[in-house]
């Protein structure tokens, strides 16, 4: 049977409500590896089996069929289409009908609100979603517009054993003085849509306000 992926996003969801309370960690950045050693493209699950060359095909398309408002007006992002719409600890959760790809976003207040550096966003991530079983950051880049794009891996051991490898990406942009953390995870049944998940959602993500 499929194990889901909200479980993990929830458990991050709640860390991050803990976070918030008692104030961010300390700096991460030593798990970070360096782009050039390991690009984002790069991170694969080790049990994903490798397609067969003539067998390969392009991910199937994503198409966005709403947007969803954060109760506090703070960003929107969109909805993909057949997919199903929960929240916990104050973070939108949403999921693939096979529930082997999900994601959620974030508003992270920024310590002390000045601006971040690279390292300092990535850190924030960590910082984030660092309850979330297993959850390492791998590498990251930055993308057009402004902000960066984090590879992380991590576990999901609800179900049953032996603990399911998971994967992602999170698109984190700084706005004043908030964060706003894009974080889309799978499986190893839907590795492949990640980069082109990301890549949607970061365009339909946008802050609100100031």
């Amino acid at each position: 049977m499929q194990r889901r992926l909200l479980w993990w996003l929830s458990l991050a969801a709640i860390a991050l409500s803990v976070t918030l309370l008692f104030g961010f960690g300390r700096s991460h950045s030593a798990a970070i590896s360096p782009p050039a050693s390991a690009p984002a493209a790069a991170i694969q699950l080790a049990q994903a089996p490798d397609p067969a060359p003539d067998s390969a095909a392009e991910p199937a398309a994503l198409v966005i069929s709403g947007n969803y408002e954060d109760p506090q007006g703070q960003f929107q992002v969109g909805i993909i289409e057949g997919y199903t719409v929960g929240s916990a600890a104050g973070a939108p959760l949403f999921e693939s009908p096979d529930g082997s790809l999900a994601y959620s976003v974030v508003a992270a207040p920024v310590p002390g609100g000045g601006e971040l550096s690279d390292i300092g966003l990535v850190d924030l991530a960590q910082s984030t979603f660092g309850r979330g079983e297993g959850f390492q950051t791998r590498s990251f880049s930055p993308i057009d517009g402004g902000g960066l794009q984090i590879a992380w891996t991590g576990r999901l051991t609800k179900g049953a054993a032996p603990p399911l490898p998971i994967t992602g990406l999170i698109v984190a942009k700084q706005q004043g003085e908030t964060a706003y953390l894009l974080v889309v995870s799978a499986t190893a049944a839907s590795t492949e849509q990640v980069p082109n998940a990301a890549a949607t959602l970061a365009g339909s993500l946008e802050a609100l306000g100031s």
